[in-house]
């Protein structure tokens, strides 16, 4: 595939990759360079490991490549896009708070890695089914809040679900492992039927 960026369309630091430089902005803006492909290693051949906090907000991106050498997702990363797919790779652990809110996600093929989801990480998409890892810890407040799920499973790893993590979907019923440590009491809908197994 042809790989339209460059590097100097991005701020890296050290293994970060911060954001776009005025040039990359300047590409999707006037060029309508919407389909992101993210280089794997920086100008200094570092793998790139993580995503930082609002690198690719409010860009319009429709679609995005993370390689395969990145392990976390920072703040607002991806936040108010119109991703409709992503593929999260099996190197990523982590999802930090709304990484990928408000787009206009279908489908995600989700790291089975990623102990973490950060509050509204997944908040405001159009999700149907979600496949969570299963050496999942942690799911922030509202971080699939008003997709279009009917199912949920819930790991057995699972430690915490928080306020809002699964309100206005459309699921019906959940089992929730019974080792969790924390489900507050508005994880789900009102109308959810919860199941502890």
């Amino acid at each position: 595939m042809n790989n339209p960026w460059e590097y100097d369309d991005f701020i890296f630091n050290g293994d970060e990759l911060k954001g776009m430089t005025r040039k990359g902005k300047d590409r999707v803006k006037n060029e309508g360079l919407t389909d992101m492909i993210i280089p794997e290693t920086t100008p200094d051949g570092l793998p790139v490991k993580r995503i930082g906090e609002n690198a690719f907000y409010r860009r319009k991106l429709t679609s995005v490549v993370i390689p395969k050498t990145v392990e976390s997702i920072g703040y607002d990363a991806f936040g108010v896009c119109s991703l409709v797919e992503v593929e999260i790779p099996e190197s990523v652990t982590e999802i930090d708070a709304f990484a990928f809110y408000r787009n206009k996600l279908k489908k995600v093929k989700m790291s089975p890695n990623v102990k973490s989801i950060g509050i509204n990480a997944f908040s405001l998409n159009e999700l149907e089914e979600f496949e969570l890892p299963e050496v999942l810890e942690t799911i922030g407040s509202s971080a699939f809040y008003k997709n279009l799920l009917t199912e949920i499973k819930i790991p057995k790893s699972i430690k915490s679900i928080d306020m809002y993590a699964f309100n206005k979907n459309s699921i019906l019923n959940v089992e929730i492992p019974s080792t969790i440590e924390f489900l507050h009491d508005r994880a789900f809908d009102p109308n959810t039927n919860v199941d502890m197994i």
